[in-house]
């Protein structure tokens, strides 16, 4: 007749940043205590916060010369942009949905030739301050577009094809460069 194995006693381990809360639960990465209020679900594991803050990737790191090779792309692209978005679609405050459906594969266009170029002078960066400049870069694009229409500065806020064109443009350039 065989009995039941008698049950080892374990030791009462309290976790490292809560030592009033007994726990049986440990960090997979260092092995350290952690109790349910602590603990962090990561890809591989349950971790402790120490070993769960994800260091931030260097695609989203940007430096000081990141930023001004990039915001110098953005001018150098606005002038040609903007001259060929004048010669294409003048701003008009009329619109109709093939005007739109034109604005949109412009708008389309443009952001992805601005995120690209972004992308490529800066070494591969990306992140909110790369769509900044790209949405600057689109901005600056339709300045010139209406400065080579002629058009008056308050047209900008009636110019729907103009107004379209920034919108596609910084949705598209925001989607490569997020």
């Amino acid at each position: 007749m065989s009995s039941a194995p008698t049950p080892v006693p374990t030791p009462m381990v309290m976790c490292a940043r809560h030592p009033s809360v007994e726990t049986a639960l440990t960090c997979g990465r260092c092995g350290t205590p952690i109790c349910p209020a602590c603990m962090v679900h990561s890809a591989a594991g349950i971790r402790c916060p120490d070993c769960a803050r994800a260091p931030r990737l260097p695609m989203y790191t940007l430096g000081v010369s990141h930023i001004l090779r990039a915001v110098a792309a953005g001018v150098v692209l606005a002038v040609p942009l903007g001259v060929l978005g004048a010669v294409i679609l003048p701003p008009t405050s009329r619109g109709s949905i093939f005007m739109l459906l034109f604005a949109l594969l412009m708008g389309m266009g443009a952001g992805t030739v601005v995120a690209e170029a972004l992308t490529r002078v800066s070494g591969g960066k990306r992140g909110p301050v790369m769509i900044g400049i790209a949405a600057a870069t689109m901005l600056a694009a339709a300045g010139v577009r209406l400065a080579v229409a002629g058009a008056p500065w308050d047209f900008a806020l009636r110019d729907l094809a103009g107004m379209a064109i920034i919108g596609f443009a910084v949705v598209a350039a925001s989607g490569r460069l997020r």
